[in-house]
């Protein structure tokens, strides 16, 4: 891939100052997990284009909602997808990748029947990318984390400038 082959994912388009900024809340917790996933076709071709992004698409976000996941940002390109989901504590990353990988393989197989000239089993190459992406920097966490014996609690702004980790009472 060239450089600047695609153009720069521009983060207002999809609200994202507002949506991984949000922290959720569990039955017994409060959590802001994002998932940064990213795979390829197998021999990284060039094959998401036309109708088969449309389909895809409608693919991982009906895999997404039966995950319950919140799809924060999606982009098809030609030859790799990225997926920003927004997850609880309980999914695991590979879990994630395995279950919509699988299926969008499978069905986008069944509707498109030249995809299974790739490779006659997959569409998908084995691996992929995920990151780990949260409002609160790692810097931020450590720093929090030195601060616990007495010294004064580290302030962020998920809560909008009105918040303090460690303050579960909003």
């Amino acid at each position: 891939m060239t450089k600047n082959e695609y153009p720069h994912f521009d983060a207002r388009k999809y609200g994202l100052d507002t949506k991984i900024s949000t922290v959720k809340v569990g039955s017994h917790c409060r959590h802001n997990i994002n998932y940064h996933i990213v795979w390829i076709p197998k021999y990284r071709r060039k094959v998401l284009t036309g109708r088969v992004v449309d389909v895809l698409k409608e693919i991982i976000m009906g895999q997404c909602e039966d995950l319950y996941l919140e799809v924060l940002a999606m982009e098809v390109m030609p030859d790799h997808i990225h997926l920003f989901v927004s997850a609880t504590p309980t999914h695991m990353p590979s879990q994630i990748v395995k279950q919509i990988k699988g299926n969008s393989s499978i069905q986008l197989r069944r509707c498109f029947k030249e995809l299974t000239n790739i490779s006659r089993e997959h569409l998908w190459a084995e691996g992929y990318y995920c990151g780990s992406a949260g409002h609160v920097s790692q810097d931020a966490v450590a720093r929090y984390i030195l601060e616990q014996q007495g010294k004064p609690i580290f302030e962020y702004n998920v809560f909008n400038g009105q918040g303090k980790i460690g303050d579960f009472t909003r």
